[in-house]
């Protein structure tokens, strides 16, 4: 139930609540305090004139009118001898007082409980009385007998009553304050949270709203970033670094799209233009090169297509379980048998490779890579190619230079990147379709590797760097 209800209303609630608990734990605890302080004064205050009021029947001062305190005083038997206070007009109920024992000290004294009553109505408004503090003292006592003095021998007894009026009085002073009180303040605190909640929440209800208005086509706009540079701010910075994200990859896929679309066109064009050509004149028609035409159009669009995919799969990397030792330079020397016919007397292709260089990945997948470099820096090489490996300390580096004309700086980046072809490129390129180096980037990503493009004092010169296998 409580999962159903907002976050703002489940954060006031636990606040409440949790304010009334400690509010109503400090309120009990005040009250019970409160009552203690005051019922051990009265005690202490009790006991005080306990002792005053038996040292003066001790030395014969029986100031005992001065007291408005409830006071009675015993003989040895326990006959009352002297009442004062209220008990003058109220009286014990039930059995009196015990007397101070025979065997006592001096400064005896004792607790107990009693109740008292009315004079006139003994059975009526009973209340029970509280501690009394007693003393007893061996002092004799003067008591008047018709015309003589006699004195009285002790011990007496002389109890003070401590009553609890003063700590209940406190009570009801203070317990309309705490049942009004302790609600009242949870209920602020509970209200105070909801708007602190709402202050708070107020960025996100922001954020959300804004994202919900961001669609397909609107990937250009962002949430607002809070200024306080709490969590939430970091959260709305990381959400616009995501919509970043998002906004790249949008038009990369749209520019992607429109190149795949781009690069085939031609091919489709120059077949269907074949074919329309050859059936609208089937007569004068050379059939076996029409065919090969057709065919050189297929091919095309089947190496594109295939190189399509590749790019579509190489968002999910390769699992590195499927990996095995690879030699690249066995990979080169491979490579440079199978170009050397094709290149022609008018460009050298030479190999720098020396013993086993090796690397964890897959065989047939470093070998594209390789070819595509291969066949790029054939294209546009004028006399020579150089592949070359070695291991350092911390990688193995793969080069593959060119003394062709170069690639500018400002494209070393760019020209990685799905059907770019450079403008002194374009003239000399012979069915590139613009893939091969983003394919190459894609695989050595893949393998945990980078490939760039390195300074050169002539041509172009790239640089695979692998993790030693």
């Amino acid at each position: 139930m409580l999962n159903r209800l907002s976050t703002r209303l489940r954060t006031s609630l636990a606040a409440g609540l949790a304010a009334l608990l400690l509010l109503g734990g400090g309120a009990w605890w005040l009250r019970d305090h409160l009552y203690e302080t005051q019922l051990e004064a009265a005690r202490a205050e009790a006991g005080s004139q306990s002792r005053e009021i038996s040292n003066g029947f001790k030395y014969g001062r029986q100031l005992v009118d001065a007291w408005t305190v409830p006071y009675v005083v015993l003989d040895g038997d326990g006959r009352v001898l002297v009442m004062g206070g209220t008990l003058t007009t109220q009286h014990v109920v039930g059995p009196p007082p015990a007397a101070v024992p025979h065997l006592a000290p001096d400064n005896w004294q004792s607790v107990q409980r009693i109740a008292i009553a009315p004079a006139d109505t003994a059975a009526a408004n009973r209340y029970s009385g509280r501690a009394f503090t007693a003393m007893g003292s061996w002092s004799p006592l003067l008591r008047e007998d018709g015309d003589r003095t006699k004195p009285m021998v002790g011990p007496f007894t002389v109890y003070v009553l401590a009553t609890p009026f003063s700590a209940e009085a406190s009570l009801r002073t203070i317990d309309p304050v705490l049942w009004l009180g302790v609600p009242v303040a949870a209920l602020l605190v509970a209200v105070i949270a909801w708007a602190a909640t709402s202050r708070a929440l107020r960025p996100v209800e922001a954020i959300r709203a804004e994202l919900a208005e961001i669609g397909e086509h609107r990937l250009d706009r962002r949430v607002p970033v809070p200024p306080a540079g709490d969590e939430l701010t970091r959260m709305a910075r990381t959400t616009n670094a995501t919509l970043d994200r998002l906004e790249r990859s949008a038009v990369q896929q749209q520019r992607f799209v429109a190149d795949a679309s781009h690069e085939l066109r031609s091919p489709i064009a120059a077949l269907r233009t074949n074919l329309e050509v050859s059936l609208a004149h089937p007569e004068r028609t050379d059939w076996p090169a029409a065919t090969r035409e057709a065919l050189t159009s297929v091919e095309r669009l089947q190496q594109l297509t295939e190189d399509l995919l590749f790019l579509a799969r190489g968002s999910h990397p390769a699992a590195a379980g499927q990996f095995a030792p690879v030699d690249l330079s066995a990979v080169l020397r491979e490579l440079a048998d199978q170009y050397r016919p094709a290149l022609g007397a008018g460009i050298a292709l030479r190999v720098e490779a020396g013993e086993a260089v090796l690397v964890r990945g897959s065989r047939i997948r470093l070998h594209r890579l390789v070819r595509n470099l291969l066949d790029n820096a054939r294209r546009h090489a004028s006399a020579e190619v150089v592949l070359s490996v070695r291991q350092t300390a911390r990688a193995c580096v793969l080069e593959v230079r060119d003394d062709g004309p170069g690639v500018p700086p400002e494209d070393h980046e760019r020209i990685f990147e799905p059907f770019t072809r450079l403008d002194e490129a374009r003239s000399r390129d012979a069915g590139g379709s613009g893939l091969g180096l983003a394919i190459a980037a894609d695989i050595a990503t893949r393998h945990g590797g980078t490939l760039r493009v390195a300074h050169a004092p002539r041509g172009a010169r790239f640089v695979l760097e692998l993790p030693s296998g």
